[in-house]
């Protein structure tokens, strides 16, 4: 027999409890009420899961099942979200049409929901387990990766790792890299009315801006990825000056650069346009740093090869529950990217479209939620059910 699979009425349920509770940065607490509702949920169930802390009051939560000899895998999310923003009754879940609405439900608190249960449906037959299944719920991904940075320092290994951002529940073998840096040009003030005697950081700011998009950016779309698409940048925030009539003297340009698999170190690159715009000003001088929401963790690229276990044991999986099964790459950044770098095979696969992440109408239809929760199980299976109990069926 297959391992028991997960009610889907109890998916549901565990997601609208979750996306009840708020756990973002203008949150007291931030992620603490989630954490100790899932530790309080696994243990009412007679499941190993413990708060690991990671900053203040602030705990990753780690559950484990099985533990005999064989491979670990690794069932991975994020318990944090954005703040409501401009949705309306964001913590007040509802569902309308098969469409579960709140904040997270989509990124990514219906994954989190379908892998717990998944998890807790897997515990009530351990025995079958040849290895050991991990589910880890991390703090602080949306706003530097802090949760996936201490998971790892703590001495945590798995062989293998799923993560559950949202992929309409197709499976991502990869995604692009993230690095977001800050360049601050130093000017001269001077009163407005006698510009030239004063150096502007704003106009050293313009140069910069317009060979970035119109000379980085060309040339980055000669690198490409089969699944990634190109290499690109993006200008997300200009700040410079401080009133109309003095000459600016200080302009920061905040750049969003995502890389492939493979690209060297994006900053000597920034670097080498920031300083072609200085010589071009004299008097105009730079700082240039990798600002800390991809800095505390390598944003790093996901590369996980078609044929390699896990992929294969999720395309298999897909299949067999009528899912699309061809590999595919997603273009933002997760916590799979730093798994990966750290040598645990890993692949991105979770129910909701990205496209409704952080937004007004954050979403996942109830369908895929239960089929989350059977596709991470079938992975699980095909990796690390006794194979004695396997060759028996």
């Amino acid at each position: 027999m297959p391992l028991h699979r997960a009610d889907p009425a109890a998916v549901i349920a565990l997601t609208e409890q979750l996306i009840a509770i708020e756990s973002h940065k203008a949150v007291p607490g931030r992620e603490t009420a989630v954490g100790r509702f899932l530790e309080g949920w696994f243990r009412e169930r007679g499941i190993d899961a413990r708060l690991e802390p990671v900053v203040d009051d602030r705990a990753n939560v780690i559950v484990r099942v099985g533990g005999r000899s064989g491979p670990t895998v690794l069932l991975n999310g994020h318990v944090d979200t954005v703040p409501a923003g401009n949705m309306e009754n964001a913590f007040l879940p509802t569902i309308r049409d098969g469409i579960l609405r709140g904040r997270g439900a989509c990124d990514m608190k219906g994954a989190i929901a379908a892998m717990c249960c998944a998890v807790a449906s897997i515990a009530t037959q351990a025995d079958q387990l040849q290895g050991e299944l991990l589910f880890v719920g991390t703090v602080d991904e949306e706003t530097g990766g802090l949760g996936v940075k201490a998971l790892l320092q703590s001495g945590l290994r798995a062989d293998y790792a799923v993560v559950g951002e949202p992929t309409c529940l197709r499976i991502a073998v990869g995604h692009k890299g993230s690095c977001f840096v800050r360049v601050t040009l130093y000017g001269k003030g001077a009163h407005g009315s006698c510009p030239e005697k004063g150096v502007s950081a704003v106009r050293g700011a313009a140069q910069l801006v317009r060979l970035l998009e119109e000379d980085l950016a060309v040339q980055l779309q000669e690198r490409t990825h089969p699944l990634l698409g190109q290499s690109t940048v993006s200008i997300g925030r200009v700040c410079g000056g401080s009133q109309p009539n003095i000459v600016a003297e200080q302009c920061e340009i905040d750049i969003d650069r995502r890389t492939l698999p493979g690209e060297r170190d994006v900053l000597p690159e920034v670097r080498e346009y920031v300083e072609s715009v200085c010589r071009a000003i004299p008097g105009l001088s730079y700082d240039i740093r990798e600002m800390a929401m991809t800095a505390i963790v390598p944003h790093t690229p996901l590369s996980t090869p078609v044929d390699s276990p896990l992929a294969v044991a999720a395309i298999e999986s897909a299949r067999s529950l009528g899912l699309p099964a061809d590999p595919v790459g997603v273009t933002y950044w997760t916590d799979g990217g730093h798994l990966g770098a750290n040598g645990i095979e890993t692949i991105v696969v979770g129910p909701g479209d990205i496209a409704n992440a952080h937004g007004p109408d954050d979403q996942v239809r109830v369908e895929e939620l239960a089929q989350a929760a059977a596709l991470y199980a079938g992975i699980v299976e095909r990796l690390i059910v006794d194979r004695e109990e396997k060759e028996s069926r």
